[in-house]
């Protein structure tokens, strides 16, 4: 499963994920910015109030189950309304604020009814700000069906991440927070293994400019994985942020995590980065690196490193149209932290994503895309060939 940090989560209400508010393509672990929410844009967010909206796209799937023996292809036809609500302001004044978004997605096969099903997602951030302090709650779920690349097959899942995070600032320029949070996946199939983690930070953040920032964390946690010794996590991150000119921002977080289980302990590096540059106007650049460590729901005792980078580009072009494309490779490396058997698999995932898009009115847009990706592993039933091609429209009440 996917964490989330929170400065993940509050960019899904005030950018689009992966370039777009909704992204009709079934993913796989390659990411470029944050797991799908609904989007809140920054006009409604200053403005405050009630968003609605609807997304409906077709695209053709050439392999639904991410099969390496038997790509299975379908149409398949996505249908979801949209609401966002947005009061106050997270990081400007005092008082209350808070921000919501909710989008539940009839998923609708041509050829294999079977399979349709509902996929829902919402996100929730709220608090209090005061002068010196605050406190906020950020909170994430989703009901999810589609295939991923560590099961190997359609997943149903239901996902939640929570954190409530204190913040004081005893001198003008040093903020002090303290964090309390969990993440949990459960599926359906029993033939998988759920599971959890708690956790918490202690964090100092230092405003050197008002174009710099700088950081230390040090979090402790639990992990509990059905099927597998729990393990006992240590993580020591340092922060930093820059924006040396207006249209470059640099954002990196970096690291090195202790795991201690029953057969033994290991420390890995861990790493969230992005750099954002805007050239010119109607150009915009963006370079993602991360590196983590996932508890495999498919090998019981077995978690996976995954190291990835992703970059993309748009360009806004005559007229209302506006041109991107995206592309990322990513490895994955599976190892036994308890019990017995074989272990080692690799995965070796890219993609690229090319689009096009129209703004038919001020509420109105069309996308045309398409999407390639491929997923290369040592382990002979996993792996697949994904082609992607379509059109969505999306409507803003």
């Amino acid at each position: 499963m996917v964490r989330l940090t929170i400065a993940c989560l509050s960019a899904c209400f005030v950018s689009s994920v992966r370039g777009q508010n909704y992204s009709p393509i079934v993913d796989d672990r390659v990411e470029t910015d944050v797991v799908d929410v609904p989007v809140i844009s920054q006009e409604v967010e200053h403005r405050g109030g009630l968003e609605l909206g609807a997304v409906i796209s077709t695209a053709y799937d050439s392999n639904i189950f991410l099969s390496k023996k038997d790509p299975t292809p379908d149409s398949v036809t996505r249908i979801g309304p949209a609401v966002s609500y947005t009061q106050g302001d997270a990081k400007e004044g005092e008082g209350g604020f808070i921000k919501f978004a909710y989008q539940p997605t009839g998923v609708i096969y041509a050829e294999h009814g079977s399979d349709n099903r509902i996929d829902q997602q919402a996100a929730l951030t709220a608090g209090w700000r005061g002068k010196t302090s605050s406190v906020t709650y950020v909170g994430a779920a989703r009901k999810l069906g589609d295939a991923t690349a560590d099961t190997g097959q359609q997943t149903d899942r239901i996902e939640f991440e929570n954190e409530v995070i204190a913040a004081w600032m005893p001198r003008e320029k040093i903020t002090v927070e303290l964090a309390a949070g969990n993440s949990k996946s459960d599926y359906a199939d029993p033939t998988l293994y759920d599971s959890h983690e708690a956790y918490g930070r202690l964090g100092v953040r230092y405003a050197y400019s008002p174009k710099t920032e700088v950081g230390m964390a040090y979090q402790v946690g639990r992990l509990v994985v059905d099927g597998g010794s729990d393990q006992t996590l240590q993580q020591v991150t340092v922060n930093f942020a820059w924006q040396p000119r207006e249209k470059i921002k640099i954002a990196l977080q970096a690291g090195a995590e202790h795991r201690d289980a029953k057969d033994g302990s290991e420390v890995n590096p861990v790493l969230e980065s992005r750099i954002d540059w805007t050239p010119r106007q109607g150009t915009n650049l963006f370079l993602a690196g991360y590196q983590r460590q996932e508890a495999s729901a498919f090998y019981a005792g077995q978690d996976y490193s995954v190291l990835g980078a992703t970059a993309g580009i748009s360009q806004r072009l005559g007229g209302n149209w506006t041109a991107r494309l995206e592309a990322g490779r990513e490895k994955v490396a599976y190892s036994r932290v308890s019990g017995s058997g074989a272990s080692g698999r690799k995965d070796a995932i890219w993609f690229v994503r090319p689009a096009l898009e129209y703004k038919l009115t001020d509420a109105v847009d069309v996308s045309f895309f398409y999407r390639i990706s491929n997923d290369s592993s040592t382990a002979r039933e996993f792996g697949y060939r994904q082609q992607l091609a379509g059109i969505e429209l999306t409507y803003k009440f």
